[in-house]
C-alpha cells in the first residue's frame, strides 16, 4: 500500500532499531492536536507481515498524538493494511508549566479533550500513567516501542516534577 495520503483505520508499519518489525494503528483525528496513533503489541522480523495476528493482540501503550503523515509521507512508515476503528474512547492527558529558571512543576493539568483540568504542582499519583500532551515524533515513539518508557524529558518530568531541558539531557 505505503500511500502518502494516511486516513483513520490504517495500519502502518514501524521498523525498529533491531530490525523488528511493529504495527501501528491510526485510530483518531483530533482537530486541535492532529493524529493519535496506537501500537499492537505483536513484533515480526520476516518479509511477511501477518496482519490478523497484529490486531488480536491488544495495544502496547494508551493512544499518543504523533506525526504520523509525514512518517508515512516519507517513507519511514509504510501503510500496510486497514482497521475499522470501532468505539474510541478520547484518553485523558497531563500537562505541565514549569518555571523556566529552575525547571520545578509549577502546575499540572489533566486534559480530557475540551478541558484542561489544574491538578496541582505536584503530579497524583494516580495521573503518572497518562500520556503526556505533546506531539510525538516518529522517533519517540519508536523508543517508546522498545524501551517501555516515555521519551525524555517528559518521562523524567512526570517522574521528578522537574522540567530538564534537552541540552541537559542525562546519558
Amino acid at each position: 500500500m505505503g500511500t502518502s495520503i494516511v486516513k483513520v483505520g490504517d495500519l502502518f508499519q514501524i521498523t525498529l532499531s533491531d530490525n523488528r518489525k511493529a504495527i501501528g494503528h491510526y485510530v483518531y483525528w483530533d482537530d486541535k492536536n492532529g493524529p493519535f496513533i496506537q501500537v499492537f503489541n505483536y513484533f515480526f522480523d520476516k518479509e511477511e507481515v501477518i496482519i490478523e495476528k497484529a490486531i488480536e493482540s491488544s495495544y502496547m501503550f494508551p493512544p499518543v498524538i504523533s506525526g504520523l503523515r509525514a512518517a508515512v509521507r516519507n517513507g519511514l512508515w509504510p501503510v500496510i493494511g486497514r482497521k475499522p476503528v470501532i468505539n474510541f474512547s478520547y484518553p485523558n492527558f497531563i500537562s505541565s508549566h514549569w518555571n523556566d529558571k529552575t525547571g520545578e512543576v509549577i502546575n499540572w493539568f489533566l486534559y480530557n479533550g475540551t478541558e484542561f483540568i489544574r491538578l496541582g504542582s505536584v503530579l497524583p499519583e494516580d495521573y503518572k500513567n497518562f500520556g503526556y500532551l505533546v506531539v510525538w515524533s516518529p522517533f519517540d515513539v519508536i523508543y517508546r516501542i522498545e524501551t517501555g518508557n516515555i521519551p525524555f524529558p517528559y518521562g523524567d518530568m512526570i517522574k521528578n516534577n522537574r522540567f530538564t531541558p534537552i541540552i541537559q539531557r542525562p546519558k
